[in-house]
């Protein structure tokens, strides 16, 4: 069960990956955060956590850094997800795609998958297309994007 966004972006991928793996980079470019505080920033051992315009906060441990991007796992009291963001080069433009693998709560795989096809995936999907959007927004215009820039989301507004 996993969840794809990418889009391409106007800007060389070193400037991209600058920018992703810069300190409280969320709050640029990120349409449903209202705070990204770092608590440790030290490239795979680093630490942050992501307040949402709709209260919810989640902590985002780094697992691996390297030169196109890096892996993290988000977790509020359990594990939430797994997420990959990767920077491609593109003939001096970029693709910037970001991997979600969510972890559901049910004990029953088959909860698990009914769940994550009639519902979460679409939600989640919803979520990555806004958060490439307002990245590419953010590097192509330079403006901060808004608060629910791209629409509204149902767990993040």
């Amino acid at each position: 069960m996993i969840i794809q966004s990418q889009l391409e972006i106007n800007k060389q991928p070193d400037i991209v990956i600058d920018l992703i793996k810069s300190e409280n980079n969320l709050e640029k470019f990120h349409p449903f955060c209202k705070k990204n505080t770092v608590i440790k920033w030290d490239q795979e051992n680093s630490e942050d956590i992501v307040i949402y315009h709709s209260g919810k906060q989640y902590l985002r441990k780094f697992t691996e850094w390297n030169e196109n991007g890096y892996k993290l796992e988000i977790f509020e009291d359990r594990k939430l997800a797994d997420i990959t963001w990767q920077v491609k080069d593109s003939k001096n433009k970029s693709i910037i795609k970001i991997t979600a693998k969510p972890y559901l709560p049910y004990k029953y795989n088959f909860i698990n998958v009914i769940v994550f096809n009639i519902y979460v995936k679409y939600v989640l999907q919803s979520y990555l297309n806004s958060v490439v959007k307002g990245l590419k927004y953010y590097l192509e215009s330079n403006k901060t994007v808004l608060h629910n820039q791209f629409g509204k989301h149902i767990w993040y507004s």
